[in-house]
């Protein structure tokens, strides 16, 4: 088999190793196929895993892909189907995370049960994360448990978005959850027309410090 590796290409790819009933029994990811499949054989395997999957494997098949990340995504898809023993990481569970976006929330979460609007998948935890994050401080977003009447010591640092008051605006939030999906989603046609609505009816009543807050908006978007 290490004779059959070394014609392998260097794009990057999804490689299969299968036993000698055909099993895929693991699979893998790699940025060049040929430099990471001959790295099995390359030295004396130091985990005892990897050692009894050589003992195991008589074949391996190689699936091409155009980029990296192609990879990493095709190699989810195939652990999900396979469900390879030696493949731990993947084997059980959704390995993707989605920000998921309801009338009254924003939240990371790994299955699609929920009614709402979805926008991923994202296969790192910190880069879901890290969208989560910048979308709950650039659009004020985050919630707190707490109910205050003068506001929580994060409401007054400009850090929650009030659910603490009794007279929290569920509407005005539901706005900003709006404009947050429009934003991620790239939607800048559908961004500009939920900004105009609202401060449109925001100047209406009177409430200019609230159109002030989205004509924000609109000016770092224009």
């Amino acid at each position: 088999m290490e004779n059959l590796v070394k014609t392998l290409s260097s794009n990057a790819g999804v490689y299969l190793f299968k036993n000698k009933d055909g099993n895929v029994i693991y699979i893998g990811k790699a940025k060049v196929l040929k430099k990471r499949v001959l790295s099995y054989f390359q030295k004396a395997p130091k985990d005892w895993k990897i050692q009894m999957l050589l003992e195991e494997a008589v074949t391996v098949d190689v699936i091409e892909t155009t980029t990296e990340g192609q990879a990493l995504l095709l190699e989810a898809e195939l652990v999900q189907k396979y469900q390879p023993k030696f493949n731990v990481l993947l084997k059980s569970g959704q390995p993707f995370l989605y920000l998921l976006f309801t009338e009254n929330s924003l939240e990371i979460v790994r299955t699609k049960k929920t009614k709402g609007l979805y926008c991923g998948p994202f296969i790192n935890k910190q880069q879901a994360r890290n969208v989560y994050e910048f979308l709950i401080n650039t659009f004020k977003l985050y919630q707190c448990n707490k109910k205050i009447n003068n506001g929580c010591l994060d409401y007054h640092l400009g850090k929650c978005i009030g659910t603490c008051l009794e007279n929290f605006d569920q509407k005005e939030y539901a706005v900003r959850l709006e404009l947050a999906y429009n934003a991620l989603s790239q939607d800048k046609k559908a961004f500009l027309k939920t900004i105009d609505t609202a401060i449109e009816k925001h100047s209406k009543n009177l409430d200019f410090e609230k159109a002030k807050n989205l004509t924000f908006y609109k000016n770092n978007v224009e």
